[in-house]
């Protein structure tokens, strides 16, 4: 006798919009947009910033190791 747990993924395959509070669903579809919406605004100013340190990081590195 095999009894294993089925893995995550094929867990929630079956069923991966079911929940058993469709108060929790509400929550969790509102959640995951606010943080999106949230994060969009701010990548054309975050992306170049953190490349700018990003590449001031690789050349410290280089000079300090030369």
């Amino acid at each position: 006798m095999d009894h294993r747990q089925p893995s995550p993924d094929d867990a929630l395959a079956d069923h991966p919009l079911d929940y058993s509070d469709p108060e929790l669903r509400a929550y969790a579809d509102e959640q995951a947009e606010d943080i999106l919406d949230s994060v969009v605004h701010y990548m054309p100013l975050l992306l170049p910033t953190m490349g700018a340190i990003l590449i001031f990081m690789l050349a410290f590195i280089a000079v300090f190791m030369a």
